[in-house]
């Protein structure tokens, strides 16, 4: 079926439908999808359970979406809450909320602000602003950065709360050829330039060229390759 007549797949108010190949796959308000869609743009303006994967070369999410297969998509905004059950797969992804994924995510770019629980992040460029406690077992790419939102400081109410607050990364390893973090705990940092920045606590750091540590972090072992 060529592009110009694919028909769309639209979901207004509640309801459900079929996967397939589509030109749009457009979602406004609760809707359940039973199988894969290929679509050129998918647009979600509410929540979504996709019992399926999600192929598109573009995908605008503003709210929540359950993915049970893979999300590949060129160009991906998100506003709001992504699941993915295996990868997410694609070029540019822009990330303004929390993301889950289960499998590996691969991207060109990668711009998150907010939560992240990943196994495995690559991309050639990596901007994480933490907004909450984030977990990703590895993280590789050419260019690293990770910071903690501005804003309020909750580590002095930490004592009299009862709940968990903080901005704060776990990982096992971190490798790119400029890496630069804040508010981590990683096992391993490694890269040819590393900057370790405030708030972070690293086993071992391996470095090739250049490396900067803040005085208030701590780096168990340091050895340059």
């Amino acid at each position: 079926m060529d592009k110009e007549n694919r028909r769309n797949l639209t979901i207004s108010g509640i309801g459900s439908s079929n996967g397939g190949t589509v030109r749009v796959a457009k979602i406004e308000g609760i809707g359940r999808v039973d199988g894969d869609i290929i679509c050129s743009d998918f647009i979600l303006n509410g929540k979504a359970d996709i019992h399926g994967s999600i192929k598109a070369s573009t995908a605008e999410i503003n709210g929540t979406v359950v993915v049970e297969g893979n999300l590949h998509s060129d160009r991906l905004r998100i506003n709001g809450k992504v699941i993915v059950d295996s990868d997410l797969i694609g070029e540019n992804m822009q990330l303004n909320g929390m993301a889950s994924v289960k499998g590996k995510c691969e991207m060109e770019k990668f711009n998150a602000i907010g939560r992240l629980q990943v196994g495995v992040l690559n991309a050639g460029n990596i901007q994480i602003t933490l907004h909450g406690n984030s977990n990703i077992a590895e993280i590789g790419g050419e260019h690293i950065q990770i910071r903690k939102a501005p804003g309020i400081d909750f580590a002095k109410w930490l004592k009299v709360l009862p709940i968990p607050l903080g901005n704060k990364l776990t990982a096992q390893t971190i490798e790119g050829d400029y890496v630069y973090v804040e508010y981590t705990t990683a096992a391993v940092v490694r890269g040819i330039n590393v900057t370790i920045g405030p708030g972070c606590e690293i086993g071992l750091v391996e470095y090739k060229t250049k490396f900067d540590q803040d005085k208030g972090s701590k780096v168990k072992s340091l050895e340059q390759l």
